[in-house]
């Protein structure tokens, strides 16, 4: 891909849920920093991403919050509101990459019957494994939430990828694990500087800045490994990295032109 191509790949941040969290609940074992505990602005966001032939990729898809009462989120504007309000129809969607299978990030994956699915293997063999093993009970999962992605398998729109793999021209995805196995963090190369989209890899740029583990994981090791990852994939790619959940990158970037602009953020 050229890099007057590569200019032409907008992103959109897209937030359709929101929560007030405390830095004690949310930042693995905090109290040892010995820093003042304090509220943070926790948003629930997608990503959109325009290119110039005219398809459109999604980083994650959100969930339907009215349906269960996770942990306190409240709905925002959901995602098929939010695509219809920004002209999107879920079947013209030709990609989504999914960070890892969590409630919030697959929740609507069902939507985008003709999507492409990219999928980290070992985010589907350990989800798929508790899925079989009948062993999802307390988890940030459902069946439910599982089986577009076992659609998708079925119907050969499943792309799993085992390390760094460039999975459309300017769209690159890296396997870090930690959060869950298989996360992936997005690298989009926008012609210009380039963004990183970290999604749970780094839910806040505390987390960025220190090297904070969140208080969710599945390998703490893996989640520092994955930190420090961002920081040298960011130094030597000259990127801009966006944490997934933090709500202050609304105040970093602009918002999305017209009735979008309520809900939606221009990263690039």
């Amino acid at each position: 891909m050229t890099g007057q191509q590569n200019a032409s790949i907008s992103i959109w941040q897209v937030k359709y849920g929101e929560r007030v969290v405390r830095k004690k609940d949310v930042f693995h074992d905090y109290g040892s920093y010995g820093l003042p505990d304090g509220p943070l602005d926790m948003d629930y966001n997608y990503w959109l991403l325009r290119a110039a032939d005219g398809s459109v990729v999604l980083v994650d898809t959100g969930y339907d919050i009215s349906e269960h009462d996770w942990l306190g989120e409240i709905s925002v504007v959901p995602t098929p509101q939010s695509l219809a309000t920004m002209g999107v129809d879920p079947i013209d969607v030709d990609m989504v990459v999914t960070s890892h299978f969590h409630y919030d990030h697959i929740g609507y994956l069902g939507l985008f019957e003709n999507a492409r699915v990219v999928a980290a293997r070992a985010e589907r063999d350990h989800w798929f494994g508790k899925w079989e093993r009948g062993e999802l009970e307390g988890e940030f999962t459902t069946a439910a939430h599982l089986e577009p992605v076992r659609r998708a398998e079925r119907e050969g729109r499943l792309l799993l990828v085992d390390g760094e793999a460039e999975v459309r021209p300017g769209v690159t995805v890296h396997p870090v694990g930690g959060h869950c196995p298989g996360e992936l963090v997005v690298r989009v190369d926008t012609g210009e500087r380039p963004v990183i989209l970290a999604s749970d890899a780094a839910h806040f740029y505390e987390q960025l800045e220190h090297q904070w583990p969140f208080f969710a994981f599945t390998d703490l090791q893996e989640m520092r490994d994955g930190l420090a990852f961002l920081r040298r994939l960011a130094a030597d790619t000259g990127s801009t990295v966006v944490p997934g959940h933090d709500a202050r990158t609304r105040a970093r970037f602009p918002a999305a032109p017209g009735d979008a602009g309520a809900f939606a953020t221009v990263i690039a």
